[in-house]
């Protein structure tokens, strides 16, 4: 079956709401001119307007005419949530979970990642993709950042099994709650992919910071879920 293009002005949208979903933008910042993102995306002027007029509209941004364009994206306050842990949720139905870790590295923590880490610009962090399948079906997609100096014995070993469990069992560091985004998006080519559905198929994103009760951050994960077949399941604490 042949798959529909997603209009290039939805994909910026689409972009541009993440990035505030995630704090990459906050409240107030002004993001990119016109011109610059016209050049980012490599599209026309006409194309970005329109990306970021149905943001505006949508009372996400807001315009001052001569100054730029501004995050207006309104202040949430909600109970931490503790997001129930893939294997947990998956064995309590008794299905057989295992992982995938295709990705396992470490790199310079960049601002935005140090900042939701609690950690200073430049320091090492891990770099984790990982599959997670239930019954030999792909459902979730992870792409997780942690830092190498507060937990440097991180291996494959552990991240095969579930995080969760190592740092509260193994370790003996509790988790706390963790603060998540949810955000529904077109999933990319390689996520469309990798769960055989349509790029047209709307999925759900989830981005946590994890906290542990002695005030460290345990890491900052975005789930991407194969909304389809697995649906997000969480727990108020």
């Amino acid at each position: 079956m042949t798959q529909k293009r997603i209009a290039q002005y939805k994909q910026i949208e689409n972009d541009l709401l993440e990035k505030i979903n995630l704090g990459y933008y906050q409240k107030g910042d002004m993001i990119p001119t016109e011109l610059e993102l016209s050049n980012t995306y490599h599209v026309s002027r006409v194309t970005v307007r329109r990306a970021t007029d149905n943001l505006v509209a949508r009372g996400l941004l807001s315009r001052i005419a001569g100054v730029g364009t501004f995050v207006c994206h309104p202040d949430v306050t909600s109970n931490p949530t503790f997001i129930q842990g893939f294997s947990d949720t998956m064995e309590k139905e008794g299905i057989v979970v295992h992982t995938d870790v295709p990705s396992f590295m470490i790199q310079q923590a960049p601002a935005n990642i140090a900042s939701l880490l609690e950690i200073e610009k430049g320091e090492p962090i891990y770099f984790i993709e990982r599959i997670r399948y239930a019954n030999d079906e792909i459902l979730q997609f992870e792409t997780t950042y942690m830092s190498a100096r507060l937990y440097p014995d991180i291996s494959i070993q552990v991240l095969k099994g579930s995080k969760y469990r190592y740092f509260e069992q193994d370790k003996g560091l509790k988790i706390a709650y963790s603060h998540h985004t949810v955000t529904p998006l077109l999933p990319s080519k390689r996520i469309a992919d990798l769960f055989e559905i349509s790029q047209n198929t709307p999925i759900l994103r989830v981005a946590n910071v994890t906290h542990l009760t002695n005030g460290q951050v345990m890491d900052y994960t975005e789930l991407t879920l194969n909304s389809p077949k697995y649906q997000l399941t969480y727990i108020k604490k």
